[in-house]
């Protein structure tokens, strides 16, 4: 999945998922929070294999409990309408600062869910020097 898509909730906090998305997660698929305090989208393919590797975690380690606590405990399960909407929980509106316009990011293997406000100004913070060294991360890696 990739792209940028931008929408604007409704006045009952549903959102229209893109068509080319929604092919991808199907009518039912996982929104957790995310790393940036944004939205995060799996399919449920996606959604049990990151489970998996999650719970594979051993609970006696702390941070392993904060990351299963922040992610599990804060998943869960959507399904669109027949119109391809849904309802965005009140905990992911309040967590994502999320109001009115939105922005949905394609980011291969899951989706984004954005405040267009605070995409917009994650986007200008980045700096080109951050961006090459990012790169270089990856170059590392035999990306």
């Amino acid at each position: 999945m990739y792209g940028k898509y931008p929408r604007t909730i409704d006045s009952k906090n549903r959102v229209m998922l893109p068509s080319k998305l929604r092919d991808n997660l199907g009518s039912k698929f996982y929104m957790t929070i995310g790393m940036e305090n944004m939205v995060e989208l799996r399919s449920q393919s996606e959604f049990n294999n990151f489970a998996s590797k999650l719970n594979q975690q051993s609970n006696f380690d702390p941070k392993a409990r904060m990351l299963k606590r922040l992610w599990l405990g804060n998943t869960q399960e959507i399904e669109t309408d027949s119109q391809g909407r849904f309802v965005i929980p009140k905990q992911f509106l309040d967590k994502a600062a999320i109001q009115k316009d939105v922005i949905f990011v394609g980011m291969g293997n899951l989706v984004e869910l954005w405040s267009l406000e605070k995409l917009t100004a994650y986007d200008e913070e980045i700096s080109v020097e951050e961006m090459n060294a990012a790169a270089m991360h990856l170059a590392d890696k035999d990306f």
